[in-house]
């Protein structure tokens, strides 16, 4: 197996200090029972020669790729896992699973995921949030614990280097102790107005369930001219831990958004958080 590795990474302190308190049993993530990957009914495309490979690894029967749009980094990032045959050619009737584990020598723990879905011929898609960066000289990192057609166990060791700026920000609540905010919109993007979307993972020991029931206020804010911009909308559940709502940039520079969170019309979250975009 093939894996690569990036250079020096920060750390986030806040969330070691909650893997020293909850890995102490050593376990990852919830793990799921291996059954029929969901499949995209979708239209979709996804051009393989346009991913990054990220490691590999070969069976005796099979090949098995994971790919990257781009280099991973600590936000909710979206993986593609390849099954073919020796001869490259896709193998249709994979049944694959998986679970991602941080790895930090003494102790580890999970993150949140969603289930695998099938994109057809022998590719796959994984939503993963990484809600912190390897860093050096602590164990492996982070571990993609993948099981093929319920018998083959299969590790990929993931580069995963720091979000800059960051995307994925823990947060107090009043109800549902620290939840994980991401924020799913490029550090780049266009004048005018757009959707924005956030997921919300909450931490439950060492799970990570998606949170409903809240909603996300929104507000877009241009530090350097000192005023924000009309008709932000606030992000509402979708279900599954997943929000989307609207902001409005009206011209290009350096901006902020900043996003607080909701339930039952009350504020629960213990801090604003705060998002930098770069508006083109």
């Amino acid at each position: 197996m093939k894996s690569i590795y990036f250079g020096k990474v920060s750390m986030l302190l806040g969330i070691a200090c909650m893997a020293l308190v909850y890995s102490l049993t050593g376990c990852g993530n919830n793990t799921q029972t291996p059954k029929k990957n969901p499949i995209d009914t979708a239209v979709h495309t996804v051009d393989i020669n346009a991913l990054i490979r990220i490691a590999d690894t070969t069976l005796t029967d099979n090949k098995v790729s994971v790919f990257a749009q781009d280099s991973l980094t600590s936000k909710n990032e979206t993986i593609y896992i390849q099954v073919t045959g020796l001869d490259g050619a896709p193998t249709t009737d994979a049944l694959l699973d998986y679970d991602v584990v941080m790895d930090m020598g003494m102790v580890s723990h999970g993150g949140p995921y969603y289930p695998l879905v099938d994109l057809g011929n022998g590719l796959f898609k994984a939503e993963v949030v990484f809600i912190m960066a390897n860093m050096d000289d602590m164990g492996e990192g982070w571990v993609l614990h993948t099981i093929l057609n319920k018998k083959d166990s299969l590790s990929f060791l993931l580069p995963i280097a720091e979000a800059k700026p960051a995307r994925t920000i823990p947060v107090g609540t009043k109800d549902d102790g620290q939840v994980f905010v991401s924020l799913l919109l490029p550090n780049e993007v266009q004048t005018g107005a757009q959707s924005i979307g956030f997921t919300l993972h909450r931490m439950d020991h060492n799970v990570f369930p998606p949170l409903d029931n809240y909603t996300v206020e929104v507000e877009s804010f241009m530090p350097d001219m000192d005023h924000g911009s009309p008709n932000n909308e606030t992000a509402i559940g979708e279900g599954n831990g997943r929000y989307n709502g609207k902001v409005n940039f009206t011209m290009k520079g350096s901006w902020i958004i900043k996003a607080n969170l909701f339930k039952n019309g009350e504020k629960v979250s213990q801090e604003e958080l705060v998002f930098p975009v770069e508006v083109k």
